[in-house]
């Protein structure tokens, strides 16, 4: 081999490397491109699955306040009739007890002016 053979083998051997390694590059950059799609995707992913688990928490308490609420409400409403009721039984009691009351005080006040 003479001496412009082997320049030019070495021309080649550069050229083939030189496209080795732009290949080399754009494997890598696609690689990193599809990793990056990847990881993006794999994390909006893992949002949606914990914005959908923490929704549903939410609703089970949102349902677990309002059986809570009615509970208390029907308490309530329970508690309200039964002194209603009790007050209702004691009205004609209580309207006696005024009404004599009153009739002391007007007997007081009229042996006070006799």
């Amino acid at each position: 081999m003479n001496r412009s053979d082997i320049l030019l083998q070495v021309k080649d051997a550069e050229a083939k490397a030189q496209q080795i390694v732009k290949e080399a590059e754009e494997k890598q950059r696609a690689t990193i491109s599809a990793a990056r799609r990847d990881a993006a995707t794999r994390v909006n992913e893992a949002d949606e699955k914990l914005r959908a688990e923490h929704d549903a928490k939410l609703a089970k308490e949102r349902e677990s306040i309002a059986a809570e609420k009615q509970t208390h409400l029907n308490k309530g409403r329970e508690e309200a009739s039964r002194v209603k009721a009790s007050a209702e039984t004691k009205v004609p009691n209580v309207l006696t007890h005024l009404m004599q009351s009153f009739e002391r005080t007007l007997d007081v006040a009229a042996k006070t002016n006799d």
